[in-house]
Protein backbone atom coordinates (compact mmCIF):
# COMPACT_ATOMS: atom_id res chain seq x y z
CA UNK A 1 0.00 0.00 0.00
CA UNK A 2 2.82 2.39 0.89
CA UNK A 3 4.52 1.61 -2.41
CA UNK A 4 1.33 2.44 -4.28
CA UNK A 5 0.97 5.74 -2.43
CA UNK A 6 4.62 6.62 -3.15
CA UNK A 7 4.16 5.82 -6.81
CA UNK A 8 1.02 7.96 -6.96
CA UNK A 9 2.84 10.87 -5.29
CA UNK A 10 5.78 10.52 -7.71
CA UNK A 11 3.41 10.39 -10.67
CA UNK A 12 1.59 13.52 -9.45
CA UNK A 13 4.87 15.42 -9.03
CA UNK A 14 6.00 14.49 -12.55
CA UNK A 15 2.68 15.41 -14.15
CA UNK A 16 2.42 18.76 -12.35
CA UNK A 17 6.07 19.67 -12.27
CA UNK A 18 7.24 18.72 -15.77
CA UNK A 19 5.43 21.55 -17.62
CA UNK A 20 6.82 24.09 -15.14
CA UNK A 21 10.32 22.68 -15.56
CA UNK A 22 10.09 22.84 -19.35
CA UNK A 23 8.80 26.42 -19.22
CA UNK A 24 11.61 27.43 -16.87
CA UNK A 25 14.26 25.91 -19.13
CA UNK A 26 12.90 27.41 -22.36
CA UNK A 27 11.93 30.81 -20.95
CA UNK A 28 13.87 31.44 -17.76
CA UNK A 29 13.02 34.50 -15.72
CA UNK A 30 15.82 37.06 -16.01
CA UNK A 31 18.04 37.06 -12.96
CA UNK A 32 18.62 40.76 -12.38
CA UNK A 33 20.98 41.31 -9.49
CA UNK A 34 21.19 45.05 -10.08
CA UNK A 35 19.19 47.72 -8.32
CA UNK A 36 18.04 50.72 -10.34
CA UNK A 37 20.91 53.13 -11.09
CA UNK A 38 19.12 56.01 -9.36
CA UNK A 39 16.58 56.09 -6.56
CA UNK A 40 14.36 58.97 -7.66
CA UNK A 41 13.67 61.15 -10.68
CA UNK A 42 11.89 64.48 -11.07
CA UNK A 43 9.34 64.69 -13.86
CA UNK A 44 7.36 67.62 -15.22
CA UNK A 45 3.85 66.16 -15.50
CA UNK A 46 2.17 68.24 -18.18
CA UNK A 47 -1.42 67.31 -17.27
CA UNK A 48 -0.84 68.48 -13.69
CA UNK A 49 1.43 71.37 -14.71
CA UNK A 50 3.86 70.58 -11.93
CA UNK A 51 7.15 68.88 -11.20
CA UNK A 52 6.75 65.58 -9.35
CA UNK A 53 9.47 63.53 -7.64
CA UNK A 54 8.98 59.77 -7.77
CA UNK A 55 10.86 56.50 -7.51
CA UNK A 56 12.76 55.77 -10.71
CA UNK A 57 11.04 52.37 -10.99
CA UNK A 58 7.64 54.07 -10.64
CA UNK A 59 8.55 56.42 -13.47
CA UNK A 60 9.67 53.54 -15.71
CA UNK A 61 6.46 51.62 -15.04
CA UNK A 62 4.48 54.68 -16.11
CA UNK A 63 6.52 54.92 -19.31
CA UNK A 64 6.15 51.24 -20.23
CA UNK A 65 2.41 51.38 -19.50
CA UNK A 66 2.00 54.48 -21.67
CA UNK A 67 4.20 53.31 -24.53
CA UNK A 68 3.34 49.61 -24.96
CA UNK A 69 0.09 47.63 -24.55
CA UNK A 70 0.10 45.57 -21.36
CA UNK A 71 -1.20 42.63 -23.41
CA UNK A 72 2.10 42.34 -25.29
CA UNK A 73 4.36 39.35 -24.71
CA UNK A 74 6.51 39.37 -21.58
CA UNK A 75 9.81 39.57 -23.46
CA UNK A 76 8.56 42.53 -25.52
CA UNK A 77 7.59 44.34 -22.32
CA UNK A 78 11.03 43.61 -20.85
CA UNK A 79 12.69 44.96 -24.02
CA UNK A 80 10.56 48.10 -23.70
CA UNK A 81 11.60 48.54 -20.06
CA UNK A 82 15.31 48.30 -20.92
CA UNK A 83 14.89 50.71 -23.84
CA UNK A 84 13.04 53.21 -21.64
CA UNK A 85 15.65 52.94 -18.88
CA UNK A 86 18.54 53.37 -21.31
CA UNK A 87 16.89 56.30 -23.08
CA UNK A 88 16.07 58.13 -19.85
CA UNK A 89 19.50 57.70 -18.27
CA UNK A 90 21.20 58.75 -21.51
CA UNK A 91 19.07 61.89 -21.74
CA UNK A 92 19.67 62.74 -18.08
CA UNK A 93 23.43 62.47 -18.69
CA UNK A 94 23.13 64.73 -21.74
CA UNK A 95 21.09 67.30 -19.81
CA UNK A 96 23.57 67.25 -16.93
CA UNK A 97 26.23 68.19 -19.44
CA UNK A 98 24.27 70.63 -21.60
CA UNK A 99 21.56 71.91 -19.21
CA UNK A 100 17.89 70.96 -18.94
CA UNK A 101 15.53 72.26 -21.65
CA UNK A 102 12.95 74.85 -20.64
CA UNK A 103 10.07 72.45 -21.31
CA UNK A 104 11.19 70.39 -18.30
CA UNK A 105 10.53 73.26 -15.87
CA UNK A 106 13.71 72.29 -14.02
CA UNK A 107 12.88 68.57 -13.86
CA UNK A 108 15.00 65.65 -15.08
CA UNK A 109 12.40 64.67 -17.68
CA UNK A 110 8.86 65.43 -18.85
CA UNK A 111 5.75 63.56 -19.96
CA UNK A 112 5.51 65.12 -23.44
CA UNK A 113 6.07 62.22 -25.89
CA UNK A 114 7.17 64.72 -28.54
CA UNK A 115 10.12 65.67 -26.34
CA UNK A 116 10.80 62.77 -23.96
CA UNK A 117 8.68 59.64 -23.57
CA UNK A 118 5.00 59.23 -22.81
CA UNK A 119 4.17 58.60 -19.16
CA UNK A 120 0.88 57.80 -17.41
CA UNK A 121 -0.02 58.07 -13.75
CA UNK A 122 -1.42 55.29 -11.60
CA UNK A 123 -4.70 57.20 -11.29
CA UNK A 124 -5.06 57.37 -15.07
CA UNK A 125 -4.24 53.68 -15.39
CA UNK A 126 -7.00 52.76 -12.93
CA UNK A 127 -9.44 54.74 -15.08
CA UNK A 128 -8.14 53.27 -18.35
CA UNK A 129 -7.87 49.62 -17.31
CA UNK A 130 -10.72 49.35 -14.81
CA UNK A 131 -11.15 45.75 -13.66
CA UNK A 132 -8.01 44.73 -15.57
CA UNK A 133 -5.79 47.08 -13.55
CA UNK A 134 -4.27 44.50 -11.19
CA UNK A 135 -3.42 41.98 -13.93
CA UNK A 136 -2.05 44.62 -16.30
CA UNK A 137 -0.02 46.39 -13.65
CA UNK A 138 1.48 43.09 -12.51
CA UNK A 139 2.79 42.54 -16.06
CA UNK A 140 4.11 46.09 -16.40
CA UNK A 141 5.75 46.09 -12.96
CA UNK A 142 7.39 42.71 -13.65
CA UNK A 143 8.94 43.99 -16.88
CA UNK A 144 10.68 46.77 -14.95
CA UNK A 145 11.57 44.73 -11.87
CA UNK A 146 12.83 41.69 -13.81
CA UNK A 147 15.26 43.92 -15.72
CA UNK A 148 16.17 46.30 -12.87
CA UNK A 149 19.43 48.10 -13.63
CA UNK A 150 19.82 46.57 -17.11
CA UNK A 151 20.70 49.02 -19.89
CA UNK A 152 22.07 49.10 -23.42
CA UNK A 153 25.49 50.52 -24.20
CA UNK A 154 27.50 51.03 -27.36
CA UNK A 155 31.28 51.14 -26.94
CA UNK A 156 30.77 51.78 -23.23
CA UNK A 157 28.26 54.63 -23.59
CA UNK A 158 24.53 54.53 -22.89
CA UNK A 159 22.54 54.44 -26.12
CA UNK A 160 19.83 56.84 -27.23
CA UNK A 161 17.27 54.02 -27.32
CA UNK A 162 14.54 55.55 -29.47
CA UNK A 163 11.63 53.35 -30.51
CA UNK A 164 8.42 53.57 -32.49
CA UNK A 165 5.10 51.78 -32.89
CA UNK A 166 5.28 50.05 -36.25
CA UNK A 167 7.85 49.95 -39.03
CA UNK A 168 7.15 49.39 -42.70
CA UNK A 169 8.94 46.04 -42.51
CA UNK A 170 12.33 47.71 -42.32
CA UNK A 171 13.45 50.30 -39.78
CA UNK A 172 14.98 53.62 -40.77
CA UNK A 173 18.56 54.86 -40.49
CA UNK A 174 18.74 57.69 -37.94
CA UNK A 175 20.75 59.64 -40.51
CA UNK A 176 17.90 59.50 -43.04
CA UNK A 177 15.33 60.74 -40.52
CA UNK A 178 17.23 63.26 -38.39
CA UNK A 179 20.46 63.85 -40.28
CA UNK A 180 22.86 62.48 -37.67
CA UNK A 181 24.73 59.23 -38.26
CA UNK A 182 24.29 56.91 -35.24
CA UNK A 183 26.08 53.55 -35.63
CA UNK A 184 23.57 51.53 -33.59
CA UNK A 185 20.49 53.16 -35.16
CA UNK A 186 20.72 51.73 -38.64
CA UNK A 187 18.14 50.15 -40.91
CA UNK A 188 17.29 46.50 -40.17
CA UNK A 189 14.59 44.13 -41.36
CA UNK A 190 11.63 44.04 -38.96
CA UNK A 191 9.29 41.05 -39.03
CA UNK A 192 5.65 40.96 -37.97
CA UNK A 193 4.86 44.65 -38.37
CA UNK A 194 2.10 43.85 -40.83
CA UNK A 195 0.17 42.40 -37.87
CA UNK A 196 -0.08 45.86 -36.32
CA UNK A 197 -3.44 47.68 -36.63
CA UNK A 198 -1.36 50.76 -37.49
CA UNK A 199 0.59 49.12 -40.32
CA UNK A 200 -1.33 50.77 -43.16
CA UNK A 201 -3.46 53.88 -43.48
CA UNK A 202 -4.39 56.37 -46.17
CA UNK A 203 -5.62 59.90 -46.70
CA UNK A 204 -7.49 61.18 -49.76
CA UNK A 205 -8.11 64.90 -50.16
CA UNK A 206 -9.01 67.16 -53.06
CA UNK A 207 -6.24 68.84 -55.03
CA UNK A 208 -7.66 72.20 -53.97
CA UNK A 209 -7.49 71.27 -50.28
CA UNK A 210 -3.95 69.97 -50.73
CA UNK A 211 -2.80 73.23 -52.31
CA UNK A 212 -4.60 75.32 -49.70
CA UNK A 213 -3.03 73.41 -46.81
CA UNK A 214 0.45 73.63 -48.29
CA UNK A 215 0.34 77.34 -49.13
CA UNK A 216 -1.09 78.19 -45.72
CA UNK A 217 1.93 76.59 -44.07
CA UNK A 218 4.45 77.60 -46.75
CA UNK A 219 3.43 80.89 -48.44
CA UNK A 220 6.24 80.61 -51.01
CA UNK A 221 4.63 77.50 -52.50
CA UNK A 222 2.85 77.99 -55.83
CA UNK A 223 1.25 75.76 -58.42
CA UNK A 224 0.71 76.05 -62.15
CA UNK A 225 -2.15 74.42 -64.02
CA UNK A 226 -1.42 70.78 -64.70
CA UNK A 227 1.39 70.58 -62.15
CA UNK A 228 2.08 67.24 -60.54
CA UNK A 229 1.44 67.95 -56.88
CA UNK A 230 4.33 65.85 -55.56
CA UNK A 231 7.53 65.14 -57.47
CA UNK A 232 11.27 64.57 -57.11
CA UNK A 233 10.82 62.17 -54.22
CA UNK A 234 14.03 61.05 -52.52
CA UNK A 235 13.57 57.91 -50.43
CA UNK A 236 15.60 56.21 -47.73
CA UNK A 237 16.81 52.61 -47.76
CA UNK A 238 13.65 51.63 -45.86
CA UNK A 239 11.33 53.52 -48.21
CA UNK A 240 10.62 56.58 -46.09
CA UNK A 241 10.66 59.98 -47.78
CA UNK A 242 13.81 61.97 -47.06
CA UNK A 243 12.66 64.93 -49.14
CA UNK A 244 10.29 65.85 -51.94
CA UNK A 245 9.31 68.81 -54.08
CA UNK A 246 5.79 70.19 -54.01
CA UNK A 247 4.53 73.58 -55.10
CA UNK A 248 8.03 74.56 -56.13
CA UNK A 249 9.50 74.08 -52.63
CA UNK A 250 11.44 71.25 -51.04
CA UNK A 251 10.21 69.66 -47.82
CA UNK A 252 11.70 66.92 -45.67
CA UNK A 253 9.67 63.79 -45.16
CA UNK A 254 9.06 64.78 -41.54
CA UNK A 255 7.79 68.23 -42.54
CA UNK A 256 5.40 66.71 -45.05
CA UNK A 257 4.21 64.04 -42.62
CA UNK A 258 3.52 66.62 -39.91
CA UNK A 259 1.71 68.96 -42.29
CA UNK A 260 -0.83 66.34 -43.35
CA UNK A 261 -0.98 64.43 -40.05
CA UNK A 262 0.29 61.17 -41.53
CA UNK A 263 1.48 58.18 -39.49
CA UNK A 264 4.90 57.87 -41.13
CA UNK A 265 7.02 59.17 -43.99
CA UNK A 266 6.65 55.93 -45.96
CA UNK A 267 4.05 57.33 -48.35
CA UNK A 268 2.93 56.32 -51.83
CA UNK A 269 1.01 58.89 -53.91
CA UNK A 270 -1.82 58.45 -56.37
CA UNK A 271 -3.00 61.64 -58.07
CA UNK A 272 -5.99 62.33 -60.29
CA UNK A 273 -7.06 65.60 -61.85
CA UNK A 274 -9.09 66.47 -58.77
CA UNK A 275 -7.60 64.61 -55.79
CA UNK A 276 -4.53 63.01 -54.26
CA UNK A 277 -4.34 59.83 -52.19
CA UNK A 278 -1.50 59.23 -49.73
CA UNK A 279 -1.10 55.56 -48.78
CA UNK A 280 1.04 55.23 -45.64
CA UNK A 281 2.92 52.23 -44.30
CA UNK A 282 4.06 52.09 -40.67
CA UNK A 283 3.47 54.32 -37.66
CA UNK A 284 6.10 56.58 -36.14
CA UNK A 285 9.55 57.83 -37.10
CA UNK A 286 10.75 54.30 -37.87
CA UNK A 287 14.08 54.49 -36.03
CA UNK A 288 15.21 51.92 -33.44
CA UNK A 289 12.90 49.27 -32.00
CA UNK A 290 9.56 48.62 -33.62
CA UNK A 291 7.20 47.77 -30.77
CA UNK A 292 4.93 45.57 -32.86
CA UNK A 293 8.01 43.95 -34.37
CA UNK A 294 9.32 43.31 -30.86
CA UNK A 295 6.03 41.72 -29.89
CA UNK A 296 6.18 39.44 -32.93
CA UNK A 297 9.75 38.38 -32.12
CA UNK A 298 8.69 37.65 -28.53
CA UNK A 299 5.86 35.47 -29.84
CA UNK A 300 8.49 33.52 -31.80
CA UNK A 301 10.45 32.78 -28.62
CA UNK A 302 13.06 35.54 -28.74
CA UNK A 303 14.32 36.90 -25.40
CA UNK A 304 14.30 40.60 -24.60
CA UNK A 305 18.07 40.73 -25.11
CA UNK A 306 17.75 39.12 -28.55
CA UNK A 307 14.99 41.58 -29.45
CA UNK A 308 17.07 44.58 -28.41
CA UNK A 309 20.12 43.36 -30.31
CA UNK A 310 17.94 42.91 -33.39
CA UNK A 311 16.94 46.56 -33.45
CA UNK A 312 19.99 48.28 -31.94
CA UNK A 313 23.04 47.15 -33.89
CA UNK A 314 26.19 46.24 -32.01
CA UNK A 315 24.94 47.10 -28.52
CA UNK A 316 25.68 45.38 -25.24
CA UNK A 317 22.84 44.58 -22.84
CA UNK A 318 24.28 44.69 -19.34
CA UNK A 319 23.92 46.04 -15.79
CA UNK A 320 24.38 49.79 -15.53
CA UNK A 321 27.78 51.04 -14.40
CA UNK A 322 28.52 54.71 -13.77
CA UNK A 323 31.49 56.21 -15.58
Amino acid sequence: MKKILLLLMLYTIIILGLPLLITTILHPKPQSTSAEPIDTITTFVALEDKVVEMDFSTYLKGVVAAEMPASFHTEALRAQAVAARSYTLRKMADYKRDGNPNVHKGADTCTDPNHCKAWISDTELHARWGADYDANMQRIAASVEDTAGIVMTYEGTLVNAVFHSTSSGQTENAKDVWGGDVPYLVSVVSYGDELSPRYSSDLTISAAEYKSKLTAAYPDAHFSDGDTLVREILRSQAGGIKELTTGGITLTGNQFRELFGLRSTNIQFTQSSTSITMAVTGNGHGVGMSQYGANYLASQGKTYEEILKTYYSGVNVQPYTSN
